[in-house]
Order: structure tokens, then C-alpha cells, then sequence
């Protein structure tokens, strides 16, 4: 575990009702205490090598994801897209360009991204530079359209994703209820089975200090907005009801009791994780809504979401150490598959 992970134990705040939540959407702080969840702040890498763990991999698939993550390095780096001026929205500089005329061969020596990083592109320097020159859009628009600009980054690394309005609710029994869920966004594995690799949840921008509803500084606590609650301070505010999505896909996973997710935030994105041992969920599943308290469940049988610190994909070093978790999922994913079917 990194120096710098958070071991957040949950305090409810203002929001107590027992009110049984028919969808995720509207999971709170109350919820998730029932359900007895423990969340703590993990290495990205360390959340998919030594938690989520799909496939164990050998020197020269890591070999294989270090070619890869040289060929798709990009020497464009920005804060934020708000801070470039209109003028340069379609500007060669600005682009997420090829840093020579032979990376283009690079990327197409590169099994794992060769049939679609190229053609998606193009598409994320389009929606680049559309967010750019609509400065006029509203929070809606914009929130779709930064959504839309990660789907494209997910496509460009060979993901499957579903969103809207190709989304199906879906829906699981959370203490004898029946809950459902429609996130923003699925990945699913590129087979017949469609099982949910990870689902995404964008968010709007967290409120920063001084806001409504800031949290504080001293103390961790949870903190409520009209729209969504977050957990921990601005720099790693977690939306419950993403949580509460990986609970319902969690049957779909790959490996049953364990999850990806990615909350977005403009271009800024974390890598979630949820694991819940199959012990753990069956009590889940058929304990009656109205217990008194939180479930009580053996030592170590508690859910587990673990969250990565957020990573700008507009900063060069940060979408490197980005661009490496996704090869790394998808590298498990393939070889995964590659050993089902021999």
C-alpha cells in the first residue's frame, strides 16, 4: 500500500433515512454503512496486479505493455482544457499528435492496440477540440461530452463499451430487495459473453473549498450535495452510487466476486474496485432490509472498494501511468481468453 492511502471508516452524515433505495442512484451515506463497505485509497497498479488479479502475467507481457506504452506516448501536455484558448482548438499543437512519422508504424507493431488506436485518434483530437470551441455548452452537455471523449480513449485500447441509450437497467437483490442500476458507461469483454469488465460513472465538477458543500479539512467526513454524495476531501471525493453500480454488476464481472469501475470527472479519472467474498454478498443478498444496524459479518469478510488517486489525461505523465492501467486490463483480459480457449 502506498504512503499516501487513506483508510476512510464511514461517518453518516446529515442523511440517515432507512428508506430502502430502489435504484443506485439514490445510495447514501446510510446505505453504505448498512452494508458495512470499507474504502481505502490504493496504487492504480496495485489495485490491478495484486487485487483485481484476472490473469498472472509473465516478463514479457509487462516487456510487451512497456513497447506499447512507448509507442502511444504523446509529447502534448495540458492542465485542462478550459485554461486553451479557442484559437487553438484546432491547432497542430494542441492535438494529441505523433511525436514523428515512424510512431505510426510503432502503434502498428503493437498487437494490443494496433487495430484500433489510430482511427480513435482522430476521433478523441475531434471531440478535443469540439469541447474547446463550445465554451457555451451547459453542465449536461458538457458532462456528456467529456463522457463520450473517455469512451473514446477506452475504444482506443480495444474496450467494448455500451453507453447511453444502449444501456440496459440492470438489476440485483440487495437485502431482499431488488435494486437496479444504470451506469454512464460499460466495458465488456469482446466474446459472446459480454461479462462486464468495468462500469464508469461521470461526475459533475467536486465543489471546491469554500463551496456549500466543501468537506472540511480536518477531519474526513461525508458530505451531501443536491445531487450526489462524496466521500473524503476534493481530491478523492468518491460518488456512493458508483459504488452501489459495482455492487449490482458484480455478477456479471469476470470473476465473481470482484469489480473494475472508473469514476470521470471531466479529464480526470480514477480507477475503482469493489470485492465482495461470495460469503460476504449470499448475507447481502437475504438479509431483511430492516435490520437494526450494520451487518455483522466475520473479520476480514467486509466489502472492499479500493479507489486510485485521479489522473489528468491532458498531462503527459499522467495519461502514461493512465495509458499503463488500461494496457495492463487489457493484456489480462486477452490472455485470459487466449488460455479459455485452448
Amino acid at each position: 500500500m502506498s504512503k499516501n492511502s487513506v483508510d476512510l471508516t464511514f461517518v453518516c452524515g446529515s442523511s440517515q433515512s432507512s428508506e430502502f433505495p430502489k435504484s443506485t442512484s439514490d445510495w447514501n451515506s446510510h446505505f453504505i454503512d448498512k452494508l458495512g463497505v470499507r474504502c481505502k485509497q490504493c496504487d492504480i497498479f496495485e489495485i490491478i496486479i495484486n487485487h483485481w488479479r484476472l490473469f498472472t502475467l509473465f516478463e514479457e507481457d509487462y516487456l510487451e505493455i512497456e513497447s506499447c506504452l512507448k509507442a502511444c506516448d504523446f509529447e502534448t501536455d495540458y492542465g485542462c482544457l478550459e485554461d486553451i484558448s479557442v484559437e487553438k482548438a484546432f491547432a497542430p499543437e494542441f492535438q494529441w499528435k505523433l511525436r514523428s512519422q515512424s510512431q505510426e508504424n510503432e502503434i502498428l507493431r503493437e498487437p494490443l492496440v494496433s487495430k484500433w488506436f489510430l482511427g480513435k485518434l482522430t476521433e478523441i483530437n475531434r471531440c478535443l477540440s469540439s469541447i474547446i470551441s463550445q465554451t457555451k455548452s451547459d453542465e449536461t452537455e458538457q458532462k456528456l461530452k467529456y463522457l463520450v471523449l473517455f469512451e473514446k480513449v477506452l475504444q482506443a485500447f480495444g474496450f467494448m463499451t455500451l453507453g447511453e441509450p444502449f444501456i440496459v437497467t440492470r438489476k440485483a437483490q440487495i437485502l431482499g430487495r431488488t435494486m437496479t442500476s444504470k451506469p454512464d458507461i460499460i466495458c465488456c469483454q469482446d466474446d459472446w459473453e459480454q461479462q462486464t469488465v468495468c462500469v464508469c460513472q461521470a461526475i459533475k465538477s467536486v465543489p471546491k473549498e469554500g463551496d456549500d458543500f466543501a468537506p472540511p479539512k480536518k477531519k474526513l467526513r461525508v458530505t451531501c450535495s443536491p445531487d450526489e454524495e462524496i466521500i473524503g476531501n476534493c481530491d478523492q471525493g468518491i460518488p456512493l452510487q458508483h459504488i452501489g453500480d459495482l455492487f449490482v454488476h458484480l455478477d456479471n464481472s469476470p470473476i465473481s466476486d470482484r469489480i473494475l469501475g472508473f469514476i470521470i470527472e471531466k479529464t480526470w479519472v480514477q480507477l475503482t474496485f469493489l470485492k465482495v467474498y461470495p460469503t460476504a454478498m449470499k448475507r447481502i443478498r437475504n438479509t431483511p432490509v430492516n435490520i437494526a444496524g450494520s451487518l455483522i459479518l466475520n473479520d476480514g469478510e467486509y466489502p472492499q472498494f479500493h479507489y486510485s488517486r485521479r489522473y489528468n489525461f491532458l498531462n503527459r505523465q499522467d495519461r502514461k501511468d493512465l495509458f499503463k492501467a488500461l494496457l495492463l486490463v487489457k493484456i489480462m483480459l486477452v490472455r485470459r481468453q487466449a488460455a479459455r480457449k485452448r
